[in-house]
């Protein structure tokens, strides 16, 4: 009788256990249904907002369907929609780079989604216009380098020691790291040594030498460079031997 009385007990647990088992299932399954239902929902409602022009609405109405399903369906078409819309022309906050990292994203996170070829067309494409846009711009740089040397030397010509080094170091706001850098270094330590400059500076003069060898060993303006800071230095030194003498002889006469 005690093990009849046992074995009902356990069968009546099991069958509670399986009762909360369904429930549980059925309202993740019922949760799944509603958000699937609402992506849809946002997936469309994206689609009317890209037709109206409203961008930052479709972008939102896709970052909310990423947010329910990461790296699974629909996931995969709400960042597709992202990389589109930050690509569309029509869009003013347009960027290529954001358009890319998506089209990535999706290669990378849903690499069997039937939009990932897609996604890898549009990120190859992006990766060359992003390349020649780049050249461009360097070139466009380059051409601004150029303008401000000209006007550079055409101002130190004319006796505007200052001037000439504005124009070089305009040149040195735009490439930072990198040549023609080296050359506004250059003109601009040649110019603080200047034997016309009123502002001569020989001590500045020796920064700017120095900050070009150290900073573009490479630069077949190096050696120029170390010949002038051996001279610089030696001036400075000298300079510095006469003031002490000035200082002994004044001693002397006390």
């Amino acid at each position: 009788m005690g093990r009849a009385h046992i074995g009902t007990g356990k069968r009546i647990f099991l069958c509670i256990a399986c009762l909360i088992f369904s429930l549980c299932w059925g309202c993740a399954t019922l949760k799944n249904f509603e958000n699937r239902n609402n992506a849809r929902s946002m997936l469309l409602q994206s689609r009317k907002l890209i037709s109206e022009g409203n961008f930052d609405g479709a972008l939102k109405a896709n970052e909310k369907v990423m947010s329910l399903f990461m790296k699974e369906p629909p996931g995969d078409q709400a960042v597709y929609n992202m990389g589109l819309i930050y690509a569309h022309d029509m869009n003013q906050g347009k960027d290529y780079n954001k358009s890319l990292m998506y089209f990535e994203k999706l290669s990378e996170e849903y690499p069997q989604s039937p939009l990932a070829v897609e996604a890898a067309t549009w990120a190859d494409l992006l990766k060359k216009r992003l390349m020649l846009q780049a050249m461009i711009e360097k070139e466009s740089v380059r051409s601004s380098a150029e303008e401000y040397f000209l006007r550079g030397m055409n101002m130190l010509s004319s006796g505007d020691y200052q001037g000439s080094q504005k124009e070089n170091k305009k040149v040195l706001s735009l490439y930072n790291t990198a040549p023609p850098a080296d050359q506004a270094l250059f003109n601009i330590g040649l110019i603080y040594a200047h034997y016309g400059n009123p502002d001569k500076d020989y001590l500045e003069s020796i920064q700017y030498f120095e900050k070009l060898i150290q900073k573009y060993p490479g630069s077949p303006l190096v050696e120029q460079a170390k010949i002038w800071l051996n001279v610089l230095n030696i001036i400075e030194k000298v300079k510095q031997v006469d003031i002490e003498i000035d200082k002994k002889k004044r001693e002397l006469t006390r």
